[in-house]
């Protein structure tokens, strides 16, 4: 898993705070992903406003869109 956030989104501080939500809210869906998934986030500025559970919410939106979304039991 990758995150790219670019000097749009605000300064360093901000981008920090965005890649450490994304990492985190990729850590609570890594276990539902199917196997050996690479990912790479690029984050636009609203990111920094977002909150962790809005990330999470759109990240697996997108992980179900995308079809890997459920790991094999």
């Amino acid at each position: 898993m990758a995150a790219i956030v670019s000097k749009a989104c605000g300064p360093a501080v901000t981008r920090n705070r965005i890649k450490r939500r994304i990492r985190e809210a990729w850590r609570h869906l890594q276990s539902d992903l199917a196997p050996g998934l690479d990912s790479v986030w690029i984050s636009r500025p609203k990111a920094g406003t977002a909150g962790l559970e809005t990330l999470r919410e759109e990240m697996s939106r997108l992980y179900r869109k995308a079809g890997v979304w459920g790991a094999p039991s």
